[in-house]
């Protein structure tokens, strides 16, 4: 028998509007998120989640959640975690694997299933139904819903079937619908209906914020290296930072060009976060430079970055042949950034226009006086004039994220007393949740989650002394200059942190031995070290 045969009509028709619906949706989040609703809605059930793989971390994340747990699912366990979901070891890693549906109607004494979502939101799963998200014959992932109040009959096993039908070709259609737009320019983490209207309507004026990032020396560094994999290999690494950030700040990654990106900012905040996202990049290119100086015979200090940005009203839109079309900006704007960018160097980094700065000035620490900059066509006898103003530093600010070092057997600690009470204070964290990742370069998995981190906290106990992980993670955060003086080790039993390395003992630790307020300590710590940091206390 069909699965259909086994539903109503009434369920069938319900079925097709939901199809319907879901065909007008292109964002990934908002599109699973109108799934679950239907699902948990049409099967009574309070919870429920769609789960996808990622195929570069080898686990599963949570795309959407719903339930009283559920935003707190998507922070630990969504798409920009620092955790997966172990596709070994859990129910919805065993149907993504099997591609079969699974009906449980007791988990809480099931060994088989994963605990540490449980573990994290304090609830016990009771019950499930899962399915595999699978398309074209290739699976991407499981939808789930759980804790139904009555046992789950035949019909909740067949209405999850087919929409984790529907489900797994929207999904597929909106990542092509993504993977599109980026190749025409249009790369963000939010793909909204504006942004796409962009790629097919008339092109729109509107004030945007531009900018330009370059990185100095590269003609050389191609010039010198024997190894082009090496030279490759500096060259992913640049343009994998440089995106990050402009995605973490909200901004569009339109171009990438040599060692170059081009991004724009939107909206009234659209001059702070480029320019907050300016100094990230910065900060974050001493890293790579030390990283790849490490690897290299050569002396890489002549590398340097340098940025340009411009803030005016450019048209914005999709230009080209109905066949072939490029979403970007045209403006003047675009060439200010650019020519700021060419003029970036020789220690004036960040170069910025009049209403950049006149938008984001709250945020500046120090700068220097602004300078008349001529900006003129090739052949052009005269240009246009405009301001310049080089910024040099931004003032402090906490809302950051953190890399959280700690033995998995401290995970529940972590999760309930630090990760959870800094979130109120707006600073986010990483962490594994796993003491070793098997088959990876575990240095670079570091190193990774380093570079998408402002400071190092460091759990210490007797667990984390024994972890060889937690060891490699604070000598690696010592060895990058950028977060040698961002490393703060918390103390929650009678272990000095002088075990786990040498240099923790010479650090002002935070102790929380009886687990009260550790967040707090922390967040009051950094406060403290930021301060000392811009008084220049600390060098």
């Amino acid at each position: 028998m069909a699965t259909s045969d086994l539903l109503p009509r009434e369920d069938l028709l319900a079925l097709l509007e939901t199809a319907g619906q879901l065909a007008t949706e292109a964002d990934q989040a908002r599109l699973a998120d109108a799934i679950l609703d239907r699902a948990c809605q049409m099967t009574g059930s309070p919870d429920g989640s769609v789960l996808l793989f990622d195929n570069e971390r080898g686990g599963l994340f949570f795309a959407a959640a719903k339930g009283e747990k559920g935003p707190s699912l998507l922070e630990a366990w969504g798409e920009y975690s620092s955790q997966r979901v172990p596709v070994s070891g859990s129910k919805a890693g065993l149907v993504y694997t099997t591609g079969e549906t699974i009906v449980e109607q007791r988990l809480d004494d099931d060994t088989d299933h994963f605990k540490g979502v449980d573990e994290q939101t304090r609830r016990t799963s009771q019950s499930m139904v899962c399915a595999p998200l699978e398309t074209g014959g290739s699976r991407i992932g499981a939808i789930q819903i759980l804790n139904k109040p009555e046992p789950y009959s035949d019909r909740d096993l067949a209405l999850l079937k087919q929409f984790a039908v529907q489900a797994a070709a929207a999904i597929k259609n909106a990542r092509r619908l993504r993977e599109l737009a980026a190749h025409m320019g249009l790369y963000t983490r939010e793909l909204g209906g504006d942004l796409l209207g962009l790629l097919s309507q008339t092109a729109r004026r509107e004030d945007t914020t531009v900018m330009f990032a370059d990185m100095r020396g590269f003609t050389q560094v191609c010039q010198s290296q024997e190894d082009p994999a090496h030279t490759q290999a500096i060259v992913n690494d640049l343009l994998t930072m440089l995106a990050e950030q402009v995605l973490t700040h909200g901004g569009v990654v339109n171009k990438f060009l040599g060692d170059a990106v081009l991004a724009f900012f939107r909206k009234e905040n659209g001059p702070k976060q480029a320019v907050r996202c300016a100094f990230g990049m910065l900060e974050r290119f001493e890293s790579l430079r030390q990283r790849w100086g490490e690897s290299s015979n050569q002396d890489l200090e002549y590398l340097d970055l340098g940025i340009g940005i411009a803030t005016d009203r450019v048209a914005l839109g999709a230009f080209g042949s109905a066949s072939v079309r490029d979403f970007t900006a045209i403006g003047t704007a675009v060439n200010r950034a650019a020519a700021f960018e060419h003029a970036a160097r020789d220690g004036r980094r960040v170069l910025v226009d009049r209403r950049t700065w006149d938008a984001a000035r709250e945020i500046i620490a120090d700068h220097a006086e602004p300078e008349r900059f001529e900006l003129r066509k090739p052949g052009q006898g005269s240009g246009v004039v405009y301001w310049q103003y080089h910024l040099k530093r931004l003032k402090p600010d906490l809302v950051v994220r953190i890399f959280i070092s700690h033995s998995h057997l401290d995970r529940v600690y972590v999760e309930r007393e630090v990760t959870h009470n800094l979130k109120q204070f707006g600073i986010e964290t990483w962490y594994s949740n796993t003491d070793l990742i098997p088959g990876e370069n575990y240095i670079n998995t570091i190193q990774a989650g380093l570079l998408k981190s402002d400071w190092f906290v460091v759990v210490v106990s007797a667990r984390s002394v024994a972890s060889d992980w937690v060891r490699a993670e604070v000598r690696t955060a010592f060895q990058d200059s950028r977060l040698r003086n961002r490393i703060i080790p918390v103390v929650i039993d009678d272990t000095s942190p002088g075990l786990i390395h040498h240099d923790l003992a010479t650090v002002h630790a935070v102790y929380a031995k009886d687990g009260n307020g550790a967040g707090h300590a922390i967040y009051e710590a950094l406060r403290a070290r930021t301060h000392q940091l811009e008084s220049g206390a600390v060098a």
